[in-house]
């Protein structure tokens, strides 16, 4: 089969994938071909935003990776989903969309990634949403990603938002303008009652240009080089291998594990590694895969009142017809709400600077601890998770073999640091206070999880150990920095060749303080801006 060529060839169609076939097709007189493994996103359950969970559950448009053992969770191997399909995990997530701190991205820089302080993401922040909230210096009007609050709170998030109030928890007007301290609805990317995902937002509104060319269900091989440059990938389609060339650049954004696999059959990583495997080393980095970092959460599970839980909703067939019908008649009810309703960002150490955990209020509870595996419990519930807004583990992605379809070795390292483990045990503790305080408290009948019994720090710690998982944001295996270890610079530029590029979550030098999705679409947006600048 004959090449295919175009100036730009992008492998990956998931959420930072959209952004740059969007932004580099906005130029006539550019070929972009953005190709994705995955199929297209024509399930309804995608665009609805409570379908994220049954979307986990079918694992259908999912890469289904898992973890090795992990030694300081009692050797369990945990459940990573990632999407695969158009738009990514952007398809698939539970569509919180909260940027962390702004100290984040000031650490970026700190750190070594030069020109991605939090003052020179702002405008690519702010260029990526349309905020249906107040107008702010902080907030963007016209970009392609509807954002707003959950727009009904249900009675169990009102009730937590309100006893964080009461323990001294500022209420905060907007978590993603200047601070993002105390307790806040969260934000979602849903307009309507949809979800609102990279795909509708970027993707879609470009699809007819004639100089865009989307291709699905193509899984990246290796990408190919000549003379220390990339030229363009082999890609596996529906009729067996294909060539795409590039003119320009090639460009990586198949997401935190998949980029750092792909560089590494393409012979970019560990030399030493590379070559015991038979791939003969293109350019020895030594990080790639290394660094890999993600946020652990462990839940508080009760058993409630009535007070409109989806427990209760799903459980009475009425009901759950009524929810469907309010959805589809006004678009605002618990429908069009994803994982969690609100979340508190708290400072639970003596003297910190700023929150170091996160809480989030879900409206339902889970007959066990597997979100995504398990079905509602059969009784009113409500459950909020917490999790370590910055981790100091680190963990590393390996290859299990030199080939495209085996899932790579994935070590998260969890609770590998001892500070994780203080602050998972403080907040522990300050999720009890909450439990306790009114009108939260009036809604429990019972602690479910852990349970009453659970007191002593190494009772919770065992707990956490036998019960803790993924909230789903692995990033940091292709480490973006000035330095000369680095993966890629700070134009995200793959060290030790030419003409390729790594843009999405892999390239962060360290994980944001909460959720990931708002820092992929703005680095994506900084990336196109540097590309064109460079062609």
């Amino acid at each position: 089969m004959a090449a295919k060529e175009a100036d730009y060839v992008i492998l990956g169609g998931g959420s930072a994938g959209c952004v740059m076939a969007a932004r580099l097709s906005e130029d006539p007189s550019t070929q972009v071909a953005l190709l994705e493994a995955g199929p297209w996103d024509r399930n309804p359950w995608i665009h609805i935003p409570m379908g994220f969970a049954r979307l986990y559950v079918t694992q259908k448009f999912d890469w289904n990776y898992q973890t090795e053992a992990e030694p300081e969770l009692n050797n369990r191997s945990l459940y990573w989903p990632r999407g695969r399909v158009i738009g990514g995990s952007g398809s698939v997530n539970g569509l919180v969309f909260l940027r962390g701190s702004p100290r984040d991205y000031d650490r970026w820089s700190q750190s070594g990634a030069r020109g991605w302080s939090y003052d020179d993401c702002l405008p690519a922040f702010r260029k990526l949403e349309t905020f249906a909230g107040p107008e702010s210096g902080f907030r963007g009007k016209d970009g392609p990603v509807q954002v707003g609050e959950v727009p009904e709170p249900s009675d169990g998030c009102r009730a937590f938002i309100e006893a964080c109030t009461r323990l001294g928890f500022e209420r905060n007007a907007d978590n993603n303008a200047a601070w993002f301290e105390g307790v806040a609805p969260n934000q979602l990317n849903v307009h309507r009652g949809w979800r609102w995902s990279p795909a509708t937002a970027y993707l879609k509104p470009a699809l007819h240009r004639p100089n865009l060319h989307v291709e699905v269900n193509r899984v990246a091989q290796r990408i190919l080089f000549r003379d220390g440059r990339a030229i363009g990938a082999v890609v596996r389609g529906p009729d067996g291998d294909e060539t795409w060339l590039a003119r320009r650049e090639v460009i990586v954004c198949a997401g935190a594990i998949e980029s750092p696999k792909l560089l590494m059959l393409s012979g970019i990583g560990d030399g030493a590694a590379l070559q015991a495997m038979g791939i003969p080393v293109t350019a020895d980095r030594k990080e790639v895969g290394k660094n890999l970092q993600d946020h652990f959460m462990v839940r508080y599970a009760f058993r409630t009142k009535p007070c409109g839980t989806l427990n209760e909703i799903m459980a009475n067939p009425l009901r759950a017809a009524g929810l469907g019908m309010g959805w589809l008649m006004r678009r605002n009810n618990q429908m069009a709400v994803g994982a969690s309703e609100a979340s508190l960002f708290a400072r639970v150490l003596p003297g910190s600077e700023e929150p170091e955990v996160q809480f989030q209020f879900v409206n339902f509870s889970l007959g066990d601890q597997s979100l995504g595996k398990s079905a509602l419990a059969k009784y009113p519930g409500f459950t909020f998770n917490y999790c370590v807004c910055r981790p100091d583990s680190r963990g590393e992605l390996t290859l299990r073999a030199p080939s495209a379809d085996v899932k790579p070795v994935i070590r998260p390292n969890y609770l590998t640091a001892p500070s994780d483990i203080r602050i998972m045990l403080e907040s522990h503790k300050l999720g009890r206070r909450i439990a306790q305080t009114e009108p939260f408290a009036g809604l429990i009948e019972r602690e479910e999880c852990p349970g009453v019994d659970t007191q002593t720090d190494d009772q919770v710690l065992d707990y956490i150990r036998a019960n803790g998982a993924t909230v789903y944001h692995p990033c940091g295996t292709n480490r973006m920095g000035s330095d000369d270890r680095s993966v890629v610079d700070t134009e995200l530029r793959v060290r030790g060749v030419s003409g390729l590029r790594v843009v999405d979550a892999s390239v962060f030098p360290l994980v944001p303080s909460s959720n990931i999705h708002p820092a992929v679409l703005m680095l994506a947006e900084r990336a196109a801006e540097m590309v064109r600048r460079a062609n």
